[in-house]
């Protein structure tokens, strides 16, 4: 596994745009998609939802921790260590994380082929972030882009760009956090093969898709004063919704080192929003799933469910049939997560990650999740 996706990075991060690998979907893909979902799923686990908390709408886990209380080092050989959280600012006038960026450890270098920039941006979770969410009309994009024409979402963008002057966390906006963020990481490896890889879900995946041309717009993958090497810009949005206009979309088909596969549940409405034909478009290449053909989830799960997506990668087959491929050993106990789906008869607690004692699930040494019962059971009486 390690070996084939380390030499194989480029392909798999989208220099030929996917070509051949999407129908059937390539073995090393799935495995790299599931990583990098796994890694936009980390951005909200790790958010503080406890409003009587002195941390509310921050990270619940440091950066020296983080990610092994997302349950992403045990048996996972994609190893990160976070260098920075975003943080941004919402309709509320609140600040709030809204994920991370972090850059592939020696470790993770072997396994991925190179010193991998991550940048995951969470989805919607706050009051105000719906209200964001529902702000359609669009606005220029011109202090990204350079070009008046180019129109995106106004939620998203007030999102990416929006400060609070006298807020300690937001003090510059998000968009400023990530590009000081990311160029002093390109900086530090420039000697090194680099990668830049962008993710999100939802909410998260438009901020990604706009993260990710943005850093390729304005040269942030490139090193301070050396303009002439250039590092490949990929985003993995999952289930994300339409972000810009037409002249937006030229942009980005004009963006040579970017490279942006999105993933499409078939029964999930958020990629179908805003609903305005010719005045929204989706960009990039397109990856769909129908999680609805899995025969270990309830009927009523949510099509937009993250682990659902992954899960949907894992299963996805060529001919519309689903069939987990085994050699990803893919652990169906995370899809209920944040969910009642998967199928009573696998046994696993429902809506089990709350940051405790998540219900006596256990992470084994493999990284997969198992439910450890320890309830009392009372003696049969005599009789």
């Amino acid at each position: 596994m390690a070996s084939s996706i380390a030499s194989r990075w480029r392909e798999l991060s989208g220099e030929k745009d996917w070509e051949g690998l999407l129908s059937p979907l390539d073995l090393d893909l799935r495995r790299y998609i599931i990583h990098y979902l796994q890694r936009a799923g980390a951005a909200g686990d790790a958010f503080n939802k406890t409003k009587a908390s002195k941390g509310y709408a921050l990270s619940l886990f440091p950066p020296e921790e983080y990610f092994a209380r997302a349950g992403l080092e045990l048996g996972n050989p994609y190893h990160y260590k976070v260098t920075s959280f975003i943080f941004a600012a919402t309709d509320s006038n609140q600040a709030a994380y809204f994920g991370y960026v972090a850059v592939t450890t020696d470790e993770g270098k072997a396994v991925l082929g190179r010193r991998d920039i991550l940048v995951s941006w969470r989805g919607t979770i706050t009051e105000g972030e719906w209200k964001d969410d529902a702000k359609i009309f669009q606005t220029s994009a011109k202090e990204l882009f350079g070009n008046d024409f180019a129109l995106v979402h106004s939620g998203f963008y007030s999102i990416y760009t929006g400060t609070i002057p006298d807020s300690l966390y937001v003090k510059i906006s998000a968009r400023e956090q990530v590009r000081k963020a990311v160029q002093e990481l390109v900086d530090k490896y420039q000697d090194e093969e680099v990668s830049i890889t962008v993710t999100g879900h939802s909410l998260g995946a438009a901020l990604a898709t706009l993260n990710a041309m943005d850093i390729a717009a304005n040269g942030w993958n490139k090193p301070t004063g050396n303009t002439n090497k250039t590092f490949m810009v990929t985003a993995f949005p999952c289930a994300s919704p339409r972000v810009g206009n037409l002249v937006f979309k030229g942009i980005f088909d004009g963006l040579k080192d970017l490279h942006l596969l999105r993933i499409v549940n078939s029964n999930d409405i958020v990629p179908k929003v805003p609903f305005l034909p010719g005045i929204y478009t989706h960009v990039g290449e397109e990856l769909g799933i129908d999680t609805t053909k899995s025969p270990y989830l309830k009927p009523d799960i949510s099509a937009h469910n993250l682990e659902a997506y992954e899960h949907g990668i894992a299963g996805v087959q060529q001919n519309g049939n689903f069939e987990l491929e085994e050699e990803l050993d893919f652990d169906n106990a995370v899809i209920n997560k944040y969910s009642d789906g998967l199928l009573n008869v696998y046994k696993i607690p429902d809506n089990w990650w709350n940051n405790e004692k998540f219900k006596n699930m256990v992470q084994m040494d493999d990284g997969h999740w198992e439910f450890v019962d320890s309830a009392y059971v009372p003696s049969v009486p005599t009789v």
